[in-house]
C-alpha cells in the first residue's frame, strides 16, 4: 500500500516523535511485505495515540495495544496483518522483587538504567507494600532477572510472585484559579509566581497529557494530567464551581 509520509506526520511538531512515526511506518512496511507480526518498543500515552492515528490509515494493517495489565501507563503495540484474527501476546514480562521502604520509582529505573539497558524497553515500574514489579520487553527478561541485585544502595532479590497491582493513592486539594490557562493552573497549584511557571513552561519541563507543551496559554480540561519536571504529577480532577468574579474553584489530585 502507498502512502505520503508527509501527510501522516504533518501534525507533529516534537522531531523525537517524528522519529517515532518513521519508526511506525517502517515496522508497517515489513509487515505489508512479509507477512510478520511487529512490536513496538514501550510508548507512553501520547506516542501511544501518535502510532494509532498512523495505523488507522492502513486497512490491511491491525494492531493490539498491551502493557502486560489492565491499567498500565506504558505500553508496546503488536502490528500484524489484518487478515490475522488472533496473535499472541507474550512480548511484556514483569518481573517481581522485594522492597526496601526507601527505594523510590526513580531509583529502581535508574539502577536498570545503569545496567546498560534502554528506556524504551522498560514499561511500567509499579512498587506496592511489599514488592517492585517491573514491566519489561521479554528478550531482557533474563538479563534483568540475573543482574539486578542492588536499586540505589540497597541490596534486593527476585522474588518471583504473584503480581498484584496496588490502587492509586492520591492527596485531594482545592484551589481556585482566574482562569484555567496552563501558566494559571502551575502557579495556584504549585505556589510559584505567574513569571516562574512561564520559565519553567518556556524551559520544556511541562507536558500535558504526556506531550511536552511550551505554550503558557492552552486552556486545560478537565481529567488532564500535567507533569512538571522536579515536581511531579497533577491531575485537573474537576471543575466544582465558578465564583461570582468567574473564578473556578477546581478540584486537583496529587499522586503520593
Amino acid at each position: 500500500m502507498s502512502f505520503n509520509l508527509d501527510n501522516l506526520i504533518s501534525h507533529i511538531n516534537d522531531d523525537k516523535k517524528i522519529i517515532l512515526a518513521r519508526r511506525i511506518l517502517d515496522k508497517i512496511r515489513i509487515v505489508e511485505k512479509n507477512h510478520t507480526i511487529e512490536t513496538t518498543d514501550f510508548l507512553d500515552p501520547y506516542e501511544v495515540r501518535i502510532a494509532k492515528s498512523i495505523l488507522n490509515s492502513f486497512d490491511n494493517i491491525s494492531y493490539q495495544v498491551d502493557g502486560g495489565y489492565k491499567e498500565a501507563e506504558r505500553k508496546i503495540i503488536y502490528i500484524y496483518p489484518s487478515y490475522l484474527y488472533q496473535i499472541e501476546k507474550d512480548e511484556v514480562k514483569y518481573l517481581s522483587y522485594n522492597k526496601n521502604d526507601n527505594i523510590r520509582h526513580k531509583d529502581v529505573l535508574g539502577s536498570i538504567l545503569g545496567l546498560g539497558i534502554e528506556r524504551e524497553i522498560v514499561g511500567d515500574i509499579i512498587i506496592s507494600e511489599d514488592y517492585i514489579y517491573i514491566f519489561v520487553k521479554k528478550h531482557i527478561y533474563d538479563f534483568i532477572k540475573y543482574n539486578l541485585d542492588k536499586i540505589s544502595k540497597y541490596n534486593t532479590s527476585y522474588a518471583n510472585v504473584e503480581l498484584n497491582i496496588p490502587k492509586k493513592v492520591f492527596n485531594k486539594r482545592k484551589i481556585v484559579v482566574s482562569s484555567l490557562r496552563l501558566d494559571t493552573f502551575l502557579s495556584s497549584s504549585l505556589n510559584l509566581s505567574r513569571s516562574d511557571v512561564n520559565k519553567i513552561i518556556k524551559a520544556g519541563h511541562v507536558k500535558v497529557n504526556f506531550k511536552l507543551e511550551d505554550k503558557t496559554s492552552i486552556t486545560l480540561e478537565e481529567k488532564d494530567l500535567i507533569s512538571v519536571k522536579k515536581y511531579g504529577r497533577i491531575y485537573f480532577d474537576e471543575i466544582l464551581s465558578t465564583t461570582k468574579k468567574g473564578k473556578y474553584l477546581i478540584s486537583i489530585k496529587i499522586p503520593k
